[in-house]
């Protein structure tokens, strides 16, 4: 009986040790992919939790890490959506408007996200330009809601009003984040090109 104890303790220290040693090579590969990014300090901070998952499929890191830009834009909607009720019909109008359009734009941006994440599904069974074309959907998606982000914030002000400045700041920052997170998707998803 003793001897099954033993057996069984030195099993699981085994897998322990090999786990450990498995999870340490996939952040190193998660540290390595983003470090070519413009935000590689968000880019491991906010992918390094999935290192079990992705180990070192870089299609799984791409797709992670537009689940985390999707993940982004998720509370700025709710947060633009939550804003245009709060606001009073006294607000000028170009801040309903500028919140209204935000809105939409943010929306958009989710949708393309989204359609790029589908696009790199399945990529590790596919070869030639069925991949080549299904990488530069991707690309063009994830620029299109980059675009979308940055023209988000274009209707506002310039906050020296006071009226909508909260707000205005909120949204600022959180469109802020999620352009890193989109641009964070779209350098992982233009990495795929030299490993396919």
């Amino acid at each position: 009986m003793a001897s099954i104890s033993l057996f069984l303790s030195l099993l699981l220290v085994y897998w322990s040790m090999a786990m450990a040693s498995t999870d340490q090579a996939s952040t190193s590969f998660i540290r390595t992919s983003c470090s070519r990014t413009l935000y590689a300090d968000l880019c491991y901070s906010s992918l390094s939790p999935y290192a079990s998952q992705v180990g070192h499929d870089p299609v799984l890191l791409a797709r992670f890490a537009m689940n985390v830009t999707v993940g982004s834009l998720k509370p700025l909607s709710s947060y633009i959506a939550s804003a245009l009720r709060r606001t009073p019909s006294s607000s000028s109008d170009q801040e309903l408007a500028a919140l209204k359009d935000c809105s939409e734009l943010i929306s958009d941006a989710t949708d393309q996200v989204k359609k790029s994440e589908r696009e790199v599904t399945g990529l590790e069974g596919l070869v030639g330009t069925q991949v080549t074309w299904r990488i530069a959907n991707a690309q063009t998606w994830l620029s299109a809601s980059i675009t979308d982000e940055n023209t988000c914030t274009d209707g506002f002000g310039d906050g020296s009003d006071g009226a909508g400045e909260d707000v205005e700041m909120e949204v600022r920052q959180k469109v802020k984040r999620a352009e890193q997170h989109s641009s964070i998707s779209l350098a992982l998803v233009n990495g795929l090109v030299k490993h396919r």
